[in-house]
């Protein structure tokens, strides 16, 4: 599978620059992660009798609490980027050109 991942970072000012936050910021902490996590890897949940035959293999994996679903996999974007100090407001993965997922944080 391909993924676009979309970012969202508020803020109540702007730096020295006119910037909430440089964009090559952004790149270097959460694209880095996903590069190093995500990329080319077999996307796991936890559960998933496969998991061992690819782990004894040493196929890179990834292993997710739930199904890796879109929504999934913009959540953990997410909390990775606010791990990091990013003021996010939410993250969207497409999956295609029509079809993403979006996922913010805030309970229903």
């Amino acid at each position: 599978h391909n993924a676009k991942a979309e970012i969202d970072i508020e803020g109540d000012s702007l730096d020295n620059r006119g910037m909430v936050i440089d964009f090559s910021d952004i790149k270097k902490i959460v694209k880095t992660w996903i590069d190093e996590k995500l990329d080319h890897k077999m996307l796991f949940n936890q559960k998933d009798p496969l998991l061992p035959a690819f782990q004894e293999h040493k196929e890179p994996v990834y292993i997710f609490d739930n199904n890796p679903t879109a929504e999934t996999i913009a959540q953990a974007i997410y909390d990775y980027a606010r791990s990091q100090k990013l003021n996010v407001s939410e993250v969207r993965v497409w999956e295609t050109e029509t079809s993403y997922a979006t996922y913010n944080g805030k309970e229903s």
